[in-house]
């Protein structure tokens, strides 16, 4: 006689042998509907078993991003919740002599983070797969700085302010839920 141990592994149901007794049940079950109500039944059946197992195995292989929302959400922002966190010490560190180096390497992806799980959630728009769309509510004058490319100012530039002012109440604004007006 095997020890639990030995079997625990090996008598586990598999998506292999669970799929296999689907398939045994449901042969069974259409050669049962097949004598006893004809073949017109057992091919409606059969129908219905295929268009049952081709969901169930699109469901399996993960289209949950194209489901709407039969599936658990995509997660845009990874294992917390948004926040700029230590936002003083960013912003003095961005302002300063190396900022354009400190925007690019840790700022910037940061922000870019925010405003995709703010675009996603309020707007469905994707800020890598729909930039045009995502510069249309960005504005023109802040979108180079969360674009596909890094702005240009240098490797020790400084970063303007008031531009990461804009930024931040851009991101507010944003993120802000919408408000419906009452139809008339």
């Amino acid at each position: 006689m095997r020890s639990a141990e030995e079997t625990s592994g090996e008598d586990m149901l598999t998506l292999g042998r669970l799929g296999l007794l689907g398939g045994a049940v449901a042969g069974s079950g259409g050669l049962l509907v097949l004598l006893l109500d004809g073949a017109e039944a057992a091919g409606a059946l059969l129908a219905l078993l295929v268009v049952v197992a081709l969901l169930v195995a699109r469901y399996a292989a993960g289209a949950g991003a194209f489901d709407s929302g039969h599936r658990g959400e995509v997660r845009l922002l990874r294992t917390r919740a948004p926040g700029m966190g230590e936002w003083r010490r960013n912003v003095g560190t961005a302002t300063g002599p190396d900022g354009a180096l400190y925007y690019r390497a840790v700022l910037r992806p940061e922000l870019r983070r925010l405003y995709a799980a703010a675009l996603a959630e309020h707007h469905h728009v994707s800020l890598d797969q729909q930039p045009e769309r995502a510069a249309e509510l960005i504005g023109p004058e802040l979108w180079p700085w969360l674009g596909p490319e890094p702005p240009g100012t240098g490797p020790d530039g400084e970063v303007p302010v008031d531009v990461l002012r804009r930024l931040v109440d851009r991101l507010e604004t944003l993120g802000a839920p919408r408000t419906r007006t009452p139809h008339r």
